[in-house]
């Protein structure tokens, strides 16, 4: 298998893991940002047992080179909480969804970057299909124009992320990165979640067990997106993240048994096609 079909292959993997990430959240009672902590901590934990078991360690230049990533993702959590306050779950979704033009504007310039040109096709074929699976589906919200800034914003970090992970990846492996990242970003949310909620709330029976789904779901799926950053594109990672709009009302569906419409079901239809094309589509990077 060549290093692009591997990169594929992890990102494709870690977005049917994340996108549990819903479903698990509807389960949960707990006030969102001592949620957030402590999902972060299990995510951490998890890490930390990989990281060990494969006979490394954390060190202090890790933390330090990581720090920014750690930054930037504690920070884009924060907003999606605030984000999705202010304005409606469609606004939010299909403004997320221009992240790609970003990523491959950022993956030309800085990486080098050259998409087959029918991958522009194929992408764009995506969003469209992202933006009649999510106003089809009614999802609920009121939207405000301060929220759909902070909507753009979210977008923007999340994009940042990614950039600053890429570049991360040249001089780390996935497993440091991804639990010295989110050490960072855990101590970058515990000050948030002590202001905006006056502590970090303890979870109830139940909510222990959610959380270890967290980690061992969405978690390995970050993880494995940084296992992704090291063997393909920037632009094929973020075309293939579109598909979390496909894939998460089928677990919603499957696990809570949430409604899916037969517009809706077209449109996620639309993304998956659209999707498997461009995976298939090769993206020549230029030293």
């Amino acid at each position: 298998m060549g290093r692009g079909s591997l990169g594929n292959g992890a990102v494709v993997l870690s977005v049917a893991l994340m996108s549990f990430g819903p479903s698990i959240v509807k389960l949960v009672d707990m006030a969102e940002m001592s949620f957030m902590f402590w999902r972060l901590a299990m995510a951490a934990a998890l890490y930390a047992v990989i990281l060990v078991a494969s006979g490394s360690r954390v060190t202090w230049d890790d933390l330090r080179r990581s720090a920014l990533g750690g930054i930037v993702f504690g920070v884009n959590m924060v907003l999606f909480i605030v984000t999705m306050r202010r304005t409606s779950a469609v606004n939010a979704v299909v403004i997320s969804s221009l992240q790609p033009i970003v990523l491959m504007a950022a993956g030309a310039r800085l990486f080098g970057e050259r998409p087959h040109r029918s991958v522009y096709g194929w992408g764009v074929l995506a969003f469209c299909g992202v933006v009649v699976a999510v106003v089809a589906s009614d999802a609920g919200g009121v939207a405000t124009p301060e929220g759909d800034v902070l909507a753009v914003v979210m977008m923007l970090t999340y994009a940042a992320y990614m950039v600053v992970s890429k570049r991360a990846r040249t001089g780390m492996d996935s497993s440091t990165y991804q639990l010295a990242l989110t050490v960072v970003a855990l101590a970058t949310v515990l000050p948030v979640a002590l202001v905006v909620e006056g502590g970090v709330a303890m979870p109830r029976a139940d909510d222990w067990w959610l959380l270890v789904a967290m980690a061992a779901l969405p978690g390995t799926g970050h993880l494995l997106v940084n296992v992704a950053h090291g063997y393909t594109t920037l632009t094929m990672v973020s075309l293939v993240n579109l598909s979390f709009t496909a894939v998460a009302p089928l677990y919603a569906w499957w696990l809570v048994g949430e409604e899916i419409g037969g517009v809706q079901a077209l449109g996620m239809a639309l993304v998956v096609v659209a999707l498997g094309f461009v995976v298939t589509r090769p993206v020549e990077v230029v030293r």
